[in-house]
């Protein structure tokens, strides 16, 4: 069997510097699908085969989705697993979050929400966001919405007294440079999505190569029988990995694809 290609997408083929997916990274994952490889988008964002980036329009659509951290997976169009917060966990946090005054974020269908407008502008690693969540209103709907993640774009110590407070939830540091972390249920994972997908495949981790940049990727490139840290990847990531690729915005994406090739042939 060909390897299976579990690729994440923000910081690894969506760049947060430019606001963009570099060409050459586009081009590679077009020559990717072409030749014959099945490409999942592993991420943290809860895409939706009927509402994946604007970027790959016309250009790239992936063999299917491990969204939101292991907690919706897609295959060939087909919904195979779903999974939401528990709705009292899911309170408790945003009651936590509220009470303590940490910045909270929230998407779904387009919009986006916060548990604190104001620190989400004031905070250094919110700066380069590109979305503008709102308070109020649209923050209460969470108490009544199911969500399969949150993302506490917050500080380090913020995250970690959230983690020691909620031992049932994981929360996966986005790095110094994107800060922030998503929360999802302790039990989910980009690992445990892709092994959905393995077994809908009827593959093996022998099978896989995973490609990724942050703590939310660091199970699934441990598991994956080749993975790859970018080079803008955190340090943990990076000493996971089986090869570290050039930086993202320096033809990362391409230079990762390029020698997982070079392993998908070596395994004849």
């Amino acid at each position: 069997m060909k390897p299976l290609f579990f690729i994440d997408y923000d910081n690894t083929i969506f760049s947060h510097r430019t606001w963009s997916v570099p060409e050459d990274a586009l081009q590679a994952l077009e020559a990717l699908k072409s030749d014959g490889f099945r490409v999942f988008l592993a991420s943290g964002r809860a895409f939706r085969t009927g509402d994946l980036p604007a970027e790959f329009q016309n250009r790239f659509t992936p063999d299917g989705l491990v969204s939101s951290n292991g907690a919706i997976i897609e295959a060939e169009g087909q919904l195979l697993w779903e999974k939401y917060f528990d709705f009292d966990l899911q309170k408790r946090i945003l009651d936590y979050v509220v009470e303590k005054g940490y910045c909270l974020v929230s998407g779904f269908e387009g919009s986006w929400c916060t548990s604190n407008p104001e620190r989400f502008r004031s905070l250094p690693i919110n700066r380069n966001r590109q979305i503008k969540p709102e308070g109020g209103d649209a923050f209460l709907a969470l108490y009544t919405s199911r969500r399969p993640s949150f993302f506490l774009a917050d500080t380090k110590e913020a995250i970690a007294d959230v983690q020691e407070h909620f031992p049932e939830t994981r929360l996966l540091y986005m790095g110094d440079e994107m800060g922030g972390a998503d929360i999802i249920p302790k039990e989910n994972g980009k690992d445990m999505g892709a092994a959905r997908i393995l077994e809908y495949f009827h593959a093996s981790w022998e099978d896989v190569a995973a490609i990724g940049d942050s703590m939310n990727d660091i199970s699934l490139i441990r598991r994956a029988a080749f993975g790859v840290a970018m080079g803008n990847a955190m340090p943990e990531v990076q000493a996971a990995a089986d090869y570290v690729a050039r930086d993202i915005d320096a033809g990362g994406l391409a230079d990762a694809l390029s020698r997982t090739r070079q392993w998908a042939a070596a395994r004849g």
